[in-house]
């Protein structure tokens, strides 16, 4: 099936291309979202790209689909602001473009690379080890110079391609200092991320130390094969124990992934973090009210996430393979025209443009 595929890049720009589904195995995404494997065809080159989707099942459905799109969205947007023109890491999901304000919104990733590091837990060879400690380590530090938590690291969101950790699905990211929610799957969830929080802890606002808990247990994990469900296990291993050492605190209290890097000899210098964005928060609410608006169904309102702007949004286009036909009215700029110009032209000023 041939389709044209409209959406916007990381910077804003509109592309139009040729889609055609392709063949091959796509790791899935858990429901309500969806994912397929797509060929563009675009005017300089042929691409092959991953786009995931809400779907009508699942927790929350679609409504929730909405939601966990709009955080994959919004975190490949803040790493793609954070290489400013330069090289990608790999050590992330790359996104491609998106369209965020449709019936049918989608998003566009670079295929993942490796395999799901649970393939090799307990089995990992003794070479590859300190790699993948020191890589894992790297990648959540790179989130914190984005101003985002991934909030579900863990065996099956976490690759391993023998050379360089991947971390894929941000679906439940969320920016700094924006409030906690229930994220992520037991046991890897952090004690102020579960659905109880308890005693003595504060659900308070996501911090850069958010991702070092699930961190932490996924090194033991794939280094031991066994779950870290008795601190005491620590004890039978001493250099894990060193480096372990206060991360299964309270978050003020956990030491960060720069400081876990220098426990491992490789403490050197983190990415430079990107600004605040409040200039951004009433853009964000406008978007889920004129979502909320459009399909009360589909979307909830809700508070949004400080410092961080909503998914760029545009006219209607047609929706990938296998999607519905079915498509937003025609109008999304008109919530924008008055109130919030500017917020789109800083919007372009935030991404590179």
């Amino acid at each position: 099936m041939n389709v044209n595929l409209r959406y916007r890049d990381v910077h804003g720009g509109e592309v139009e291309a040729k889609a055609v589904e392709a063949g091959g195995a796509e790791p899935p995404p858990r429901p309500p979202l969806e994912a397929v494997r797509l060929q563009l065809e675009l005017p300089d080159r042929t691409r092959t790209v991953r786009c995931v989707r809400p779907v009508d099942r699942g927790p929350g459905g679609r409504a929730a689909g909405y939601r966990l799109l709009d955080a994959e969205i919004l975190a490949g947007l803040r790493l793609a602001r954070l290489c400013d023109g330069g090289p990608y890491p790999g050590s992330v999901t790359r996104l491609i473009g998106y369209d965020a304000d449709t019936a049918e919104p989608f998003a566009l990733l670079e295929p993942p690379r490796g395999v799901a590091v649970a393939t090799y837990a307990g089995t990992l060879p003794t070479d590859q080890r300190r790699r993948f400690q020191v890589g894992l380590l790297r990648a959540v530090r790179l989130l914190n110079a984005a101003g985002i938590a991934h909030r579900a690291i863990g065996p099956d969101t976490v690759r391993w391609d023998g050379d360089e950790v991947q971390i894929t699905d941000f679906s439940h990211a969320a920016p700094i200092g924006s409030p906690r929610t229930v994220a992520g799957t037991p046991p890897w969830q952090a004690p102020e991320q579960r659905p109880r929080i308890p005693d003595g802890w504060e659900r308070g606002v996501v911090g850069p130390n958010d991702d070092v808990w699930a961190a932490g247990r996924l090194i033991f994990h794939v280094l031991t094969g066994e779950e870290l469900d008795d601190r005491d296990k620590l004890a039978d291993r001493p250099e894990l124990a060193e480096l372990l050492a206060g991360v299964f605190g309270a978050p003020d209290r956990r030491p960060s992934a720069q400081a876990l890097l220098g426990r491992l000899g490789e403490a050197d210098a983190p990415p430079r973090p990107l600004p605040p964005d409040p200039a951004f928060l009433r853009g964000r609410e406008q978007f889920f009210a004129q979502r909320h608006r459009k399909h009360p169904h589909t979307a909830e309102p809700g508070p949004a996430p400080a410092s961080e702007p909503p998914p760029e949004r545009r006219a209607p286009a047609p929706s990938p393979p296998g999607a519905a036909a079915r498509r937003s009215p025609a109008g999304a700029w008109v919530l924008w025209a008055g109130i919030a110009a500017l917020v789109v032209v800083a919007g372009y000023l935030m991404l590179g443009r």
